[in-house]
């Protein structure tokens, strides 16, 4: 574990056991996530629900061909794909673009499919994610990002 990992594991363990239990389950119209992903690419991610199905996702962080990596995407959920007994565990897929500025400058379409898991009280997401892009320019061709992420809901933080 490098140490910027092991900081972030820290950051992220204080700020979840301040979080105050909440009313309302994560996942509702209006809901704004903030949070960090691992993988490729690592960075900051946020996630604002349009409706309880739909919502738009970005991210802004390093991909490991020390490019700077920044993607959106626009996300369909299925709650009926998973039944668990506490919590919600939907199943997503989405479409959006990335684009690489860097060394290895692109622009590529994105098609993530992902599972992210929902606290039943606490305003916290986990999520896992697979993308395959197409890229469009300068390096036509395939790629394929994958990242595991959480988010905190700040709409919901007392």
């Amino acid at each position: 574990m490098t140490i910027k990992t092991g900081w972030l594991l820290i950051a992220l363990i204080t700020v979840s056991t301040t979080v105050q239990a909440v009313t309302s389950r994560v996942g509702n119209t209006e809901d704004m996530g903030v949070g960090f992903a691992l993988g490729q690419p690592m960075g900051a991610t946020a996630k604002y629900w349009l409706s309880s199905t739909t919502a738009v996702d970005a991210f802004a962080g390093y991909h490991f061909n020390s490019n700077f990596d920044m993607h959106a995407d626009y996300l369909w959920h299925s709650f009926s794909s998973f039944d668990v007994t506490s919590g919600r565990l939907p199943f997503y897929i989405g479409l959006g673009g990335r684009v690489n500025l860097g060394d290895s400058s692109d622009f590529g379409m994105r098609t993530p499919f992902g599972i992210s898991y929902l606290f039943p009280t606490d305003p916290i997401e986990f999520y896992a994610e697979v993308s395959p892009v197409v890229k469009l320019l300068k390096h036509v061709g395939f790629d394929m990002d994958g990242q595991l992420g959480v988010r905190i809901y700040i709409n919901y933080l007392k």
